[in-house]
């Protein structure tokens, strides 16, 4: 699920991927509209193969037609590594009390076992929180799998809306985003751990089912792997992590709403699919999101 998250969801992904399908595919767009604002709705992956072709005409012309990008972070990541690193050690790093202190033995035994074939030691990651580690744990997948999170939907979107002279917008900061897991109590970080070690080993199968599922527009297949599994594996973590933050960005899309214009909304395609979506969000102030 930590790694499923990761390349679906979005929360850090500034501190750190898809295999290619067909270029016919193509990942899922909706709209939401009243009678002088138009709102395009895109889920994006954060790591994605350089050469997947997941930019298809459609997307090309929603962007084109707007004048302002929402993502979930705007902070340029390549001109703000020095912020993110303070950010980081900041939130991340704990070393009055090392990890091995946090762990039980079993524990410790399974995170050298996940680490080994990446030929990697506990010893490096005995400073960092529970939260980071799991973090970057969930990271290790894409390396194995060749993707890469510099070609990120994401981070591709934002390039063309520089280009492009939109608006760049962001539904939350960097730093807001690693707080959501920073602020997780030592026992509930632990869970979020034991998950990542969990998932490391089946990272790069899964991985492969999600990436066809995205670049297809699966979005059924997307809500299974990712937010059925997460609602009954880490309760908590889904509410905190996908249903607060939808319920907040659907309400700065309603406000969007309520001026006029066009703008592109791009974040983690999580929170665009199951039955908590923004789309749903939307749906109970009675705005009806339509598939592109």
């Amino acid at each position: 699920m930590t790694t499923r998250l990761r390349w679906i969801g979005g929360v850090a992904a500034a501190i750190l991927g898809l295999v290619a399908v067909p270029a016919s595919a193509e990942p899922a767009l909706w709209a939401v509209r009243d009678s002088d604002s138009t709102i395009y709705l895109f889920g994006t992956a954060h790591a994605v193969r350089k050469d997947a072709g997941w930019k298809t005409p459609k997307i090309d012309a929603a962007m084109r037609a707007s004048s302002a990008l929402w993502l979930e972070i705007d902070d340029d990541l390549n001109a703000s590594q020095a912020a993110m690193a303070a950010i980081v050690q900041h939130y991340g790093f704990d070393p009055a009390r090392p990890l091995s202190q946090k762990l039980t033995p079993a524990q410790r035994a399974r995170l050298a076992a996940v680490l080994a074939p990446y030929g990697m030691t506990p010893a490096k990651f005995e400073p960092m929180r529970p939260w980071l580690v799991a973090v970057t744990l969930g990271t290790l997948p894409f390396v194995k799998a060749g993707l890469d999170p510099a070609a990120g939907a994401d981070r591709t979107l934002r390039s063309v809306g520089v280009a492009e002279k939109d608006e760049i917008h962001g539904f939350e900061t960097a730093e807001q985003q690693i707080r959501f897991l920073a602020d997780f109590s030592e026992a509930e970080q632990i869970a979020f751990l034991d998950s990542a070690m969990q998932d490391v080993a089946e990272g790069p199968a899964e991985l492969a089912a999600l990436s066809g599922a995205w670049e297809k527009g699966d979005v059924r297949t997307l809500a299974k792997m990712v937010i059925t599994d997460m609602k009954r594996e880490a309760p908590k973590l889904y509410d905190k992590l996908i249903v607060t933050r939808n319920v907040a960005w659907a309400g700065r899309i309603r406000t969007m709403l309520a001026g006029k214009g066009t703008a592109f909304v791009a974040v983690g395609v999580a929170h665009l699919v199951g039955p908590d979506s923004v789309q749903a969000q939307l749906a109970k102030s009675g705005i009806r999101s339509v598939r592109r």
